[in-house]
């Protein structure tokens, strides 16, 4: 799966092929606006949808109003067990092709032109390898695989370190959970707010 922002419906039929294919594992969307969506597939089978800070149906509602966003697939073969679906007909219907029925999605804004002078590759002012190493790891114990897709997108944004780390933060699903992120990793970057 690429990691360049594609329209929703492009992510869908990728999430679709990955059913037909009966895949098991976890298929990460990050929205234009950096939300983060989780896709649990067991078998081929959708058995939950977590978008920002909600679950199952609510969940679907939402991703399905996102124009466009990256997308990533984790395998996870070895899970076993019974399937437990959170999801109501409708949505499971629209996840499996469904969506192909609505209006398409509109075209991706095109990236806005570096300006004159700056790299196209702008991100967080004063960033070094070593900060961004340590955001890296402290982003992967909180987000789990996804947090290579979060981190590049939030530290690839002009501003400052912590504008990129309260973004970030804004991704997990509880407050505490929040504050227990910027804690860490203010403190392992020697910010303190």
């Amino acid at each position: 799966m690429a990691n360049e922002l594609r329209p929703l419906i492009e992510i869908l039929r990728d999430l679709r092929a990955l059913s037909q294919q009966k895949a098991s594992g976890f298929f990460f969307v990050v929205t234009e606006d950096n939300h983060s969506c989780t896709i649990r597939l067991h078998g081929g089978q959708v058995e939950d949808v977590v978008f920002s800070r909600h679950r199952g149906d609510e969940a679907v509602q939402l991703l399905a109003r996102v124009p466009g966003g990256r997308a990533r697939f984790q395998a996870d073969p070895g899970r076993s067990g019974p399937v437990s679906v959170t999801l109501g007909a409708a949505s499971q219907s629209w996840l499996a092709g469904g969506f192909e029925q609505e209006a398409p999605a509109p075209p991706l804004a095109p990236e806005p032109a570096a300006e004159t002078g700056t790299s196209a590759h702008a991100g967080v002012e004063c960033l070094t390898g070593r900060q961004r190493g340590i955001i890296e790891r402290i982003a992967l114990d909180h987000f789990g695989p996804i947090a290579d897709l979060l981190c590049e997108e939030a530290l690839g944004r002009p501003g400052s370190i912590d504008r990129a780390l309260v973004e970030l933060a804004s991704n997990l699903p509880a407050r505490d959970q929040e504050d227990s992120f910027l804690a860490e990793a203010r403190r392992a970057l020697g910010l303190y707010r």
